[in-house]
Protein backbone atom coordinates (compact mmCIF):
# COMPACT_ATOMS: atom_id res chain seq x y z
CA UNK A 1 0.00 0.00 0.00
CA UNK A 2 1.45 3.51 -1.25
CA UNK A 3 0.68 5.90 1.13
CA UNK A 4 0.76 10.07 0.75
CA UNK A 5 4.21 10.25 1.69
CA UNK A 6 5.62 7.51 -0.72
CA UNK A 7 6.05 4.97 2.53
CA UNK A 8 4.98 1.19 1.93
CA UNK A 9 3.04 -0.05 4.70
CA UNK A 10 2.88 -4.25 4.22
CA UNK A 11 2.39 -4.70 0.66
CA UNK A 12 -1.79 -4.29 0.48
CA UNK A 13 -4.42 -2.37 2.25
CA UNK A 14 -4.76 -2.71 5.61
CA UNK A 15 -8.08 -4.79 6.85
CA UNK A 16 -7.81 -5.07 10.15
CA UNK A 17 -10.58 -7.63 11.61
CA UNK A 18 -12.71 -5.70 13.26
CA UNK A 19 -14.61 -6.91 16.63
CA UNK A 20 -17.46 -4.94 16.93
CA UNK A 21 -17.10 -3.85 20.38
CA UNK A 22 -16.74 -7.10 21.55
CA UNK A 23 -13.41 -7.90 23.54
CA UNK A 24 -11.19 -9.84 21.08
CA UNK A 25 -7.43 -10.75 21.96
CA UNK A 26 -6.69 -11.33 18.37
CA UNK A 27 -7.61 -8.01 16.88
CA UNK A 28 -5.75 -6.32 19.90
CA UNK A 29 -2.87 -7.96 19.07
CA UNK A 30 -2.84 -7.49 15.81
CA UNK A 31 -3.27 -3.45 16.34
CA UNK A 32 -0.41 -3.79 18.66
CA UNK A 33 2.45 -5.49 16.68
CA UNK A 34 0.91 -3.30 13.38
CA UNK A 35 1.39 -0.01 15.42
CA UNK A 36 4.54 -1.24 17.16
CA UNK A 37 6.25 -1.61 13.54
CA UNK A 38 4.56 1.72 11.47
CA UNK A 39 4.93 3.93 14.08
CA UNK A 40 8.27 2.52 15.85
CA UNK A 41 11.67 4.33 15.59
CA UNK A 42 13.14 2.44 12.91
CA UNK A 43 11.14 4.13 9.72
CA UNK A 44 12.76 1.88 7.51
CA UNK A 45 10.65 -1.45 9.03
CA UNK A 46 7.17 0.30 7.83
CA UNK A 47 8.51 -0.06 4.70
CA UNK A 48 7.47 -4.35 3.91
CA UNK A 49 9.97 -5.35 1.92
CA UNK A 50 12.43 -4.03 5.08
CA UNK A 51 10.00 -5.84 7.46
CA UNK A 52 10.50 -8.91 5.47
CA UNK A 53 13.86 -9.30 5.36
CA UNK A 54 14.77 -8.48 9.10
CA UNK A 55 11.66 -11.04 10.41
CA UNK A 56 13.57 -13.24 7.91
CA UNK A 57 16.80 -13.21 9.74
CA UNK A 58 14.71 -14.36 13.16
CA UNK A 59 12.20 -16.80 11.73
CA UNK A 60 12.89 -17.98 8.33
CA UNK A 61 11.02 -17.23 5.35
CA UNK A 62 8.49 -14.36 5.69
CA UNK A 63 5.97 -12.60 2.81
CA UNK A 64 4.51 -9.85 3.29
CA UNK A 65 1.26 -11.43 3.09
CA UNK A 66 2.23 -13.26 6.05
CA UNK A 67 3.07 -10.27 8.09
CA UNK A 68 -0.41 -8.94 6.71
CA UNK A 69 -2.20 -11.98 7.85
CA UNK A 70 -0.61 -11.67 11.75
CA UNK A 71 -1.05 -7.90 11.55
CA UNK A 72 -4.87 -7.96 10.50
CA UNK A 73 -5.55 -10.32 12.88
CA UNK A 74 -6.66 -12.93 10.66
CA UNK A 75 -4.22 -15.31 11.69
CA UNK A 76 -2.45 -16.39 15.21
CA UNK A 77 0.47 -14.69 16.22
CA UNK A 78 2.70 -17.60 17.36
CA UNK A 79 5.23 -16.49 20.59
CA UNK A 80 8.23 -17.06 18.15
CA UNK A 81 6.99 -14.29 15.85
CA UNK A 82 6.13 -11.84 18.88
CA UNK A 83 9.98 -12.56 20.34
CA UNK A 84 11.59 -11.65 16.66
CA UNK A 85 8.87 -8.35 16.72
CA UNK A 86 10.55 -7.57 19.96
CA UNK A 87 13.89 -8.02 18.77
CA UNK A 88 13.46 -6.17 15.03
CA UNK A 89 11.98 -3.26 16.50
CA UNK A 90 14.32 -2.90 19.00
CA UNK A 91 12.24 -3.30 21.94
CA UNK A 92 13.39 -4.70 25.35
CA UNK A 93 12.17 -8.44 25.99
CA UNK A 94 8.84 -8.68 27.16
CA UNK A 95 7.53 -5.27 25.95
CA UNK A 96 5.57 -6.57 23.27
CA UNK A 97 4.72 -10.95 24.87
CA UNK A 98 3.85 -9.46 28.63
CA UNK A 99 1.15 -6.97 27.36
CA UNK A 100 0.06 -9.84 24.83
CA UNK A 101 -0.27 -12.50 28.13
CA UNK A 102 -2.01 -9.57 29.79
CA UNK A 103 -4.48 -9.18 26.87
CA UNK A 104 -5.17 -13.03 26.92
CA UNK A 105 -6.18 -12.67 30.74
CA UNK A 106 -8.82 -9.97 29.93
CA UNK A 107 -12.70 -11.69 30.70
CA UNK A 108 -10.39 -14.87 31.38
CA UNK A 109 -10.60 -17.04 34.37
CA UNK A 110 -8.69 -20.19 33.15
CA UNK A 111 -5.16 -20.59 35.09
CA UNK A 112 -2.26 -22.47 33.73
CA UNK A 113 -0.52 -22.59 30.59
CA UNK A 114 0.22 -19.09 28.62
CA UNK A 115 -2.17 -19.40 26.21
CA UNK A 116 0.82 -17.12 23.94
CA UNK A 117 2.34 -20.99 24.09
CA UNK A 118 6.06 -20.95 24.47
CA UNK A 119 6.81 -23.65 22.67
CA UNK A 120 8.76 -26.22 25.36
CA UNK A 121 9.93 -29.36 24.85
CA UNK A 122 9.96 -30.81 27.81
CA UNK A 123 13.46 -32.70 27.35
CA UNK A 124 16.59 -33.20 30.21
CA UNK A 125 17.75 -29.35 29.21
CA UNK A 126 14.28 -27.72 30.06
CA UNK A 127 14.83 -29.20 33.75
CA UNK A 128 18.15 -27.88 33.84
CA UNK A 129 17.10 -24.64 33.03
CA UNK A 130 14.14 -25.24 35.58
CA UNK A 131 16.53 -26.21 38.44
CA UNK A 132 18.60 -23.24 37.74
CA UNK A 133 15.55 -20.95 38.17
CA UNK A 134 14.04 -22.55 40.72
CA UNK A 135 17.23 -22.02 42.88
CA UNK A 136 17.65 -18.55 41.63
CA UNK A 137 13.53 -18.28 42.78
CA UNK A 138 14.62 -18.98 46.30
CA UNK A 139 17.49 -17.74 47.05
CA UNK A 140 18.66 -14.60 49.17
CA UNK A 141 19.58 -12.64 45.30
CA UNK A 142 16.68 -10.25 44.10
CA UNK A 143 15.01 -12.23 41.40
CA UNK A 144 13.77 -10.41 38.08
CA UNK A 145 10.32 -10.45 36.34
CA UNK A 146 11.55 -12.57 33.51
CA UNK A 147 13.36 -14.89 36.13
CA UNK A 148 9.61 -15.79 37.38
CA UNK A 149 8.28 -15.44 33.68
CA UNK A 150 10.73 -18.19 32.55
CA UNK A 151 10.15 -20.25 35.92
CA UNK A 152 6.23 -20.74 35.87
CA UNK A 153 6.34 -21.23 31.98
CA UNK A 154 8.88 -24.51 32.53
CA UNK A 155 6.96 -25.55 35.88
CA UNK A 156 3.40 -26.13 33.39
CA UNK A 157 5.93 -27.12 30.47
CA UNK A 158 7.82 -30.46 32.48
CA UNK A 159 5.65 -33.15 33.65
CA UNK A 160 5.13 -33.80 37.02
CA UNK A 161 7.63 -31.48 38.86
CA UNK A 162 7.77 -32.14 42.20
CA UNK A 163 8.46 -29.39 45.33
CA UNK A 164 7.53 -30.12 49.24
CA UNK A 165 4.96 -28.35 49.97
CA UNK A 166 6.37 -26.24 52.44
CA UNK A 167 8.64 -25.05 49.43
CA UNK A 168 6.14 -24.20 47.16
CA UNK A 169 4.31 -21.81 50.10
CA UNK A 170 8.08 -20.04 50.21
CA UNK A 171 8.56 -19.21 46.23
CA UNK A 172 4.47 -18.63 46.12
CA UNK A 173 4.80 -16.42 49.56
CA UNK A 174 7.69 -14.21 47.60
CA UNK A 175 6.03 -14.26 44.56
CA UNK A 176 2.71 -12.86 45.81
CA UNK A 177 5.08 -10.37 48.09
CA UNK A 178 7.05 -8.93 45.00
CA UNK A 179 4.05 -8.90 43.14
CA UNK A 180 2.35 -6.82 45.60
CA UNK A 181 5.24 -3.73 45.52
CA UNK A 182 6.22 -4.05 41.93
CA UNK A 183 5.45 -1.47 38.81
CA UNK A 184 4.43 -2.20 35.25
CA UNK A 185 7.04 -4.22 33.74
CA UNK A 186 8.02 -5.21 36.85
CA UNK A 187 4.60 -6.67 37.85
CA UNK A 188 2.74 -8.03 34.59
CA UNK A 189 5.06 -10.92 35.10
CA UNK A 190 4.82 -11.53 38.64
CA UNK A 191 1.38 -11.93 38.04
CA UNK A 192 1.40 -13.88 35.01
CA UNK A 193 3.56 -16.20 36.76
CA UNK A 194 1.05 -16.50 40.16
CA UNK A 195 -1.71 -17.35 37.41
CA UNK A 196 0.15 -19.83 35.41
CA UNK A 197 1.25 -21.55 38.78
CA UNK A 198 -2.37 -22.42 39.58
CA UNK A 199 -2.50 -24.47 36.90
CA UNK A 200 -0.38 -26.95 39.08
CA UNK A 201 -1.95 -28.64 41.76
CA UNK A 202 0.42 -28.30 44.27
CA UNK A 203 1.05 -24.42 43.93
CA UNK A 204 -2.46 -23.55 43.60
CA UNK A 205 -3.19 -24.30 47.09
CA UNK A 206 -0.22 -22.52 48.08
CA UNK A 207 -0.98 -19.48 45.94
CA UNK A 208 -5.00 -19.46 47.93
CA UNK A 209 -3.04 -19.70 51.46
CA UNK A 210 -0.88 -16.79 50.34
CA UNK A 211 -3.71 -14.80 49.20
CA UNK A 212 -5.86 -15.36 52.15
CA UNK A 213 -3.17 -14.77 54.93
CA UNK A 214 -2.64 -11.04 53.08
CA UNK A 215 -6.16 -9.95 52.61
CA UNK A 216 -6.76 -11.16 56.20
CA UNK A 217 -4.24 -8.37 57.53
CA UNK A 218 -6.79 -5.29 58.38
CA UNK A 219 -3.30 -3.64 57.61
CA UNK A 220 -3.03 -4.73 54.13
CA UNK A 221 -2.84 -2.42 51.54
CA UNK A 222 -3.22 -4.51 48.20
CA UNK A 223 -5.82 -6.57 48.11
CA UNK A 224 -7.91 -5.98 44.48
CA UNK A 225 -4.43 -8.20 42.71
CA UNK A 226 -4.51 -10.89 44.95
CA UNK A 227 -8.22 -11.30 45.09
CA UNK A 228 -8.33 -11.61 41.43
CA UNK A 229 -6.18 -14.23 41.38
CA UNK A 230 -8.78 -16.27 43.57
CA UNK A 231 -11.21 -15.71 40.48
CA UNK A 232 -8.85 -18.32 38.51
CA UNK A 233 -8.87 -20.98 41.08
CA UNK A 234 -12.67 -22.50 40.73
CA UNK A 235 -11.34 -24.47 44.07
CA UNK A 236 -11.11 -21.21 45.98
CA UNK A 237 -14.16 -19.12 44.91
CA UNK A 238 -15.43 -19.97 48.56
CA UNK A 239 -12.65 -17.40 49.84
CA UNK A 240 -13.90 -14.43 47.57
CA UNK A 241 -17.78 -15.60 49.53
CA UNK A 242 -16.22 -15.29 52.60
CA UNK A 243 -14.77 -12.05 52.23
CA UNK A 244 -18.28 -10.47 51.46
CA UNK A 245 -19.34 -12.36 54.00
CA UNK A 246 -17.14 -11.32 56.82
CA UNK A 247 -15.19 -8.41 55.06
CA UNK A 248 -11.82 -7.63 56.80
CA UNK A 249 -12.15 -3.97 55.89
CA UNK A 250 -14.55 -1.60 53.63
CA UNK A 251 -11.36 -1.77 51.18
CA UNK A 252 -11.84 -5.69 51.01
CA UNK A 253 -15.07 -5.78 50.60
CA UNK A 254 -15.36 -3.10 47.81
CA UNK A 255 -12.60 -5.34 46.29
CA UNK A 256 -14.22 -8.47 46.64
CA UNK A 257 -17.26 -7.37 45.37
CA UNK A 258 -15.82 -6.26 42.16
CA UNK A 259 -13.82 -9.58 42.00
CA UNK A 260 -17.29 -11.82 42.58
CA UNK A 261 -18.66 -9.51 39.66
CA UNK A 262 -16.02 -11.42 37.10
CA UNK A 263 -16.08 -14.81 39.09
CA UNK A 264 -20.29 -14.57 38.46
CA UNK A 265 -20.05 -13.67 34.98
CA UNK A 266 -17.56 -16.44 34.28
CA UNK A 267 -20.20 -19.03 35.83
CA UNK A 268 -17.74 -19.69 38.98
CA UNK A 269 -20.05 -19.99 41.40
CA UNK A 270 -22.31 -22.93 41.54
CA UNK A 271 -25.83 -23.19 42.73
CA UNK A 272 -25.19 -22.90 47.19
CA UNK A 273 -22.41 -20.18 46.60
CA UNK A 274 -24.55 -17.83 44.43
CA UNK A 275 -27.56 -18.28 46.50
CA UNK A 276 -25.52 -17.65 49.60
CA UNK A 277 -23.61 -14.73 47.62
CA UNK A 278 -27.09 -13.22 46.53
CA UNK A 279 -28.65 -13.18 49.95
CA UNK A 280 -24.72 -11.53 51.35
CA UNK A 281 -25.19 -8.33 48.76
CA UNK A 282 -28.88 -8.00 48.89
CA UNK A 283 -28.17 -7.48 52.30
CA UNK A 284 -24.91 -5.06 51.97
CA UNK A 285 -27.38 -3.21 49.57
CA UNK A 286 -30.23 -3.01 52.20
CA UNK A 287 -27.15 -1.51 54.94
CA UNK A 288 -27.68 2.35 54.79
CA UNK A 289 -24.10 2.52 56.18
CA UNK A 290 -22.93 1.12 52.96
CA UNK A 291 -20.12 3.12 51.90
CA UNK A 292 -21.25 5.50 48.77
CA UNK A 293 -18.37 4.14 46.64
CA UNK A 294 -18.93 0.46 47.41
CA UNK A 295 -22.19 0.73 46.78
CA UNK A 296 -21.90 0.83 42.48
CA UNK A 297 -19.61 -2.78 43.15
CA UNK A 298 -22.58 -4.22 45.00
CA UNK A 299 -25.13 -3.19 42.57
CA UNK A 300 -23.47 -4.99 39.94
CA UNK A 301 -23.17 -8.26 41.30
CA UNK A 302 -26.78 -8.46 42.01
CA UNK A 303 -27.36 -7.36 38.81
CA UNK A 304 -24.98 -10.26 37.60
CA UNK A 305 -26.07 -13.05 39.50
CA UNK A 306 -29.89 -12.33 38.94
CA UNK A 307 -31.63 -14.92 36.52
CA UNK A 308 -31.08 -14.60 32.89
CA UNK A 309 -33.90 -12.84 32.07
CA UNK A 310 -34.54 -10.38 34.92
CA UNK A 311 -31.03 -8.71 34.35
CA UNK A 312 -31.04 -4.77 33.64
CA UNK A 313 -29.59 -4.52 29.67
CA UNK A 314 -26.40 -3.09 29.72
CA UNK A 315 -25.53 0.32 30.41
CA UNK A 316 -28.80 0.88 32.10
CA UNK A 317 -28.95 3.37 34.15
CA UNK A 318 -25.36 4.41 33.84
CA UNK A 319 -25.67 8.17 32.88
CA UNK A 320 -27.33 10.02 30.26
CA UNK A 321 -26.68 11.25 26.60
CA UNK A 322 -25.01 14.38 27.83
CA UNK A 323 -22.71 12.02 29.60
CA UNK A 324 -21.65 9.59 26.94
CA UNK A 325 -21.22 12.62 24.59
CA UNK A 326 -18.69 14.15 27.53
CA UNK A 327 -17.07 10.88 27.07
CA UNK A 328 -16.49 10.73 23.54
CA UNK A 329 -15.32 14.02 23.59
CA UNK A 330 -12.64 13.01 25.97
CA UNK A 331 -11.30 10.01 23.83
CA UNK A 332 -11.37 12.05 20.41
CA UNK A 333 -9.47 14.87 22.22
CA UNK A 334 -6.44 12.21 23.49
CA UNK A 335 -6.43 10.22 20.45
CA UNK A 336 -6.35 12.94 18.15
CA UNK A 337 -3.75 14.21 20.05
CA UNK A 338 -1.51 11.11 19.99
CA UNK A 339 -2.38 10.29 16.45
CA UNK A 340 -1.13 14.00 15.48
CA UNK A 341 2.39 13.31 17.55
CA UNK A 342 3.06 10.26 15.46
CA UNK A 343 1.91 12.14 12.18
CA UNK A 344 -0.04 8.63 11.63
CA UNK A 345 -1.87 10.19 8.70
CA UNK A 346 1.15 10.30 7.12
CA UNK A 347 2.21 7.30 7.47
CA UNK A 348 -0.81 5.35 6.18
CA UNK A 349 -3.68 4.98 9.18
CA UNK A 350 -6.83 3.13 8.29
CA UNK A 351 -10.05 3.34 9.95
CA UNK A 352 -9.95 0.03 11.73
CA UNK A 353 -6.28 1.02 13.54
CA UNK A 354 -8.49 4.52 14.31
CA UNK A 355 -11.33 2.01 16.16
CA UNK A 356 -8.79 0.63 17.83
CA UNK A 357 -7.28 3.28 19.09
CA UNK A 358 -10.38 4.79 20.22
CA UNK A 359 -11.74 1.76 21.87
CA UNK A 360 -8.79 1.67 23.96
CA UNK A 361 -8.94 4.78 24.54
CA UNK A 362 -12.05 4.46 26.22
CA UNK A 363 -11.71 1.51 28.24
CA UNK A 364 -8.66 2.78 29.68
CA UNK A 365 -10.68 5.77 31.16
CA UNK A 366 -14.26 4.51 31.13
CA UNK A 367 -14.86 0.36 31.67
CA UNK A 368 -16.24 -0.36 35.66
CA UNK A 369 -14.25 -3.69 34.48
CA UNK A 370 -10.50 -3.54 36.02
CA UNK A 371 -9.13 -6.67 34.02
CA UNK A 372 -10.49 -4.59 30.91
CA UNK A 373 -8.85 -1.59 32.18
CA UNK A 374 -5.93 -3.46 32.86
CA UNK A 375 -5.62 -4.89 29.46
CA UNK A 376 -5.91 -1.63 27.84
CA UNK A 377 -3.31 -0.25 29.61
CA UNK A 378 -1.10 -2.92 28.85
CA UNK A 379 -1.39 -2.45 24.94
CA UNK A 380 -1.72 0.96 24.88
CA UNK A 381 1.98 1.38 27.49
CA UNK A 382 3.25 -1.08 25.32
CA UNK A 383 2.74 0.78 21.87
CA UNK A 384 3.71 3.53 20.14
CA UNK A 385 1.12 5.82 21.21
CA UNK A 386 1.50 5.39 25.15
CA UNK A 387 4.11 8.19 25.57
CA UNK A 388 1.56 10.85 23.61
CA UNK A 389 -0.83 9.75 25.12
CA UNK A 390 0.71 10.38 28.06
CA UNK A 391 2.15 13.18 27.08
CA UNK A 392 -1.67 14.63 25.99
CA UNK A 393 -2.62 13.01 29.84
CA UNK A 394 -0.61 15.03 31.93
CA UNK A 395 -0.91 18.46 29.72
CA UNK A 396 -4.60 18.05 30.76
CA UNK A 397 -4.43 17.16 34.19
CA UNK A 398 -1.61 20.54 34.41
CA UNK A 399 -4.28 22.52 33.38
CA UNK A 400 -6.99 21.14 35.63
CA UNK A 401 -4.30 21.40 38.66
CA UNK A 402 -4.30 25.21 37.64
CA UNK A 403 -8.25 25.39 37.71
CA UNK A 404 -8.77 23.95 41.17
CA UNK A 405 -9.22 20.71 39.61
CA UNK A 406 -12.78 21.90 37.54
CA UNK A 407 -12.53 19.65 34.88
CA UNK A 408 -14.86 16.94 33.37
CA UNK A 409 -13.93 13.37 34.44
CA UNK A 410 -11.24 14.07 35.82
CA UNK A 411 -10.90 10.93 38.06
CA UNK A 412 -11.01 9.00 35.06
CA UNK A 413 -8.24 10.60 32.96
CA UNK A 414 -6.04 10.70 36.47
CA UNK A 415 -6.38 6.75 36.71
CA UNK A 416 -5.11 6.97 33.19
CA UNK A 417 -2.21 9.06 33.51
CA UNK A 418 -1.26 6.33 36.67
CA UNK A 419 -1.83 3.16 34.09
CA UNK A 420 0.49 4.27 31.37
CA UNK A 421 2.39 7.43 31.94
CA UNK A 422 6.61 7.78 32.26
CA UNK A 423 8.18 8.79 34.97
CA UNK A 424 8.21 12.55 33.41
CA UNK A 425 4.90 12.64 34.11
CA UNK A 426 5.06 12.26 37.83
CA UNK A 427 4.78 16.31 37.47
CA UNK A 428 1.23 16.77 36.66
CA UNK A 429 0.32 14.49 39.53
CA UNK A 430 2.06 15.73 41.78
CA UNK A 431 0.79 19.57 41.25
CA UNK A 432 -2.75 17.70 41.77
CA UNK A 433 -1.78 16.15 45.10
CA UNK A 434 -0.69 19.64 46.18
CA UNK A 435 -3.36 21.46 44.64
CA UNK A 436 -6.84 22.69 45.87
CA UNK A 437 -8.15 20.15 44.64
CA UNK A 438 -11.16 17.50 45.37
CA UNK A 439 -10.04 14.65 48.10
CA UNK A 440 -11.19 12.35 45.41
CA UNK A 441 -8.67 13.83 42.79
CA UNK A 442 -5.96 14.00 45.08
CA UNK A 443 -5.85 10.44 46.57
CA UNK A 444 -6.08 9.36 43.02
CA UNK A 445 -3.38 11.33 41.85
CA UNK A 446 -1.36 9.53 44.72
CA UNK A 447 -2.32 6.27 43.78
CA UNK A 448 -1.08 7.01 40.28
CA UNK A 449 2.35 8.14 41.09
CA UNK A 450 2.47 5.04 43.51
CA UNK A 451 2.10 3.10 40.17
CA UNK A 452 4.45 5.44 37.40
CA UNK A 453 8.10 4.60 37.50
CA UNK A 454 10.83 7.26 38.71
CA UNK A 455 10.15 8.47 42.27
CA UNK A 456 9.04 11.39 43.73
CA UNK A 457 10.59 13.92 46.23
CA UNK A 458 9.90 13.11 50.05
CA UNK A 459 8.94 16.60 50.81
CA UNK A 460 6.09 16.69 48.45
CA UNK A 461 4.50 13.62 50.54
CA UNK A 462 5.20 15.32 53.15
CA UNK A 463 3.67 18.44 53.01
CA UNK A 464 0.50 16.44 51.60
CA UNK A 465 0.85 14.53 55.18
CA UNK A 466 0.52 17.95 56.91
CA UNK A 467 -2.13 19.24 54.88
CA UNK A 468 -4.52 16.31 55.21
CA UNK A 469 -3.56 15.47 58.41
CA UNK A 470 -4.89 18.58 59.45
CA UNK A 471 -7.82 18.37 57.66
CA UNK A 472 -8.13 15.08 59.30
CA UNK A 473 -8.48 16.54 62.82
CA UNK A 474 -10.39 19.64 62.32
CA UNK A 475 -13.56 17.16 60.83
CA UNK A 476 -12.78 13.85 61.40
CA UNK A 477 -14.08 13.46 57.16
CA UNK A 478 -13.03 10.35 55.58
CA UNK A 479 -12.21 11.99 52.51
CA UNK A 480 -9.26 13.49 54.30
CA UNK A 481 -8.12 10.15 55.39
CA UNK A 482 -8.70 8.07 52.15
CA UNK A 483 -5.88 11.03 50.59
CA UNK A 484 -3.53 10.22 53.64
CA UNK A 485 -3.89 6.19 52.63
CA UNK A 486 -3.41 6.98 49.45
CA UNK A 487 -0.24 9.20 49.93
CA UNK A 488 1.25 5.98 51.73
CA UNK A 489 1.01 3.90 49.03
CA UNK A 490 2.51 6.16 46.71
CA UNK A 491 5.61 6.35 49.41
CA UNK A 492 5.30 2.79 50.03
CA UNK A 493 5.34 1.44 46.40
CA UNK A 494 8.54 3.85 46.05
CA UNK A 495 10.39 2.46 49.58
CA UNK A 496 10.31 6.44 50.62
CA UNK A 497 10.95 5.32 54.12
CA UNK A 498 11.58 8.21 55.83
CA UNK A 499 8.09 9.43 55.20
CA UNK A 500 6.18 6.25 56.30
CA UNK A 501 8.17 5.77 59.44
CA UNK A 502 6.85 9.59 60.00
CA UNK A 503 3.82 8.94 59.61
CA UNK A 504 3.78 5.17 61.73
CA UNK A 505 4.83 7.52 64.49
CA UNK A 506 2.33 10.11 64.21
CA UNK A 507 -0.39 9.78 67.18
CA UNK A 508 -2.23 12.47 65.22
CA UNK A 509 -2.94 10.64 62.46
CA UNK A 510 -6.11 7.95 61.76
CA UNK A 511 -4.65 4.58 63.80
CA UNK A 512 -5.93 3.05 59.79
CA UNK A 513 -2.97 5.08 58.43
CA UNK A 514 -0.80 4.57 60.97
CA UNK A 515 -0.95 0.92 60.93
CA UNK A 516 -1.26 0.92 56.84
CA UNK A 517 2.35 2.73 56.78
CA UNK A 518 3.74 -0.06 59.19
CA UNK A 519 2.49 -2.73 56.29
CA UNK A 520 4.67 -1.21 53.94
CA UNK A 521 7.68 -0.71 56.17
CA UNK A 522 7.63 -4.70 56.63
CA UNK A 523 7.32 -5.07 52.97
CA UNK A 524 10.68 -6.04 50.82
CA UNK A 525 11.87 -3.23 48.34
CA UNK A 526 10.91 -2.97 44.96
CA UNK A 527 11.22 -5.43 42.63
CA UNK A 528 14.99 -5.23 40.91
CA UNK A 529 13.40 -3.60 37.93
CA UNK A 530 12.65 -0.65 39.75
Amino acid sequence: MLTSTGRVTTGRPNKMVDDEGRFACRTRIAWLLRTSRLYGHDPDLAVARHCVTALSTHLGPVTPSRISRWENGVQPVPYPVIRSYEEVLGLPAGRLSAAVDTVHQVRSVRPGAPRLDRRFVPDARLASELDDLLDRCLGDAPVRGADWDAMSARVLALPHVYLPRATWGLLTTRLLAEMSVSRWYAYLPRWEALRRLQGHPVARGAIAAAVAEMVADPAGQVVVDPLMLLVHDRHSTRLLVGEVAAPTSERTLHAALAVCELAAEAGRFGGDDAAALDVLVRAHLADRGLPAHVRPAAVDLAARLAPPGTRPAAGAGRGDQDVAAGRAAVVASLTTAAEAALDVTARGTSASENRMLSRLVDELLFSGKVDVRLGAAAVLAASPFGGPLGDALADDLAAAAANGGRSPLLGERVFALGALGGAGHRRALEALLGGRVPSAVAAQAAVGLGNLPGRTGPAVFAQAVRRHGGAWRRSGRDDAEEVLRAVVYAAGMQGATSVLADVRSRPDLPAGVRAAAGWWLARPGAAPEE
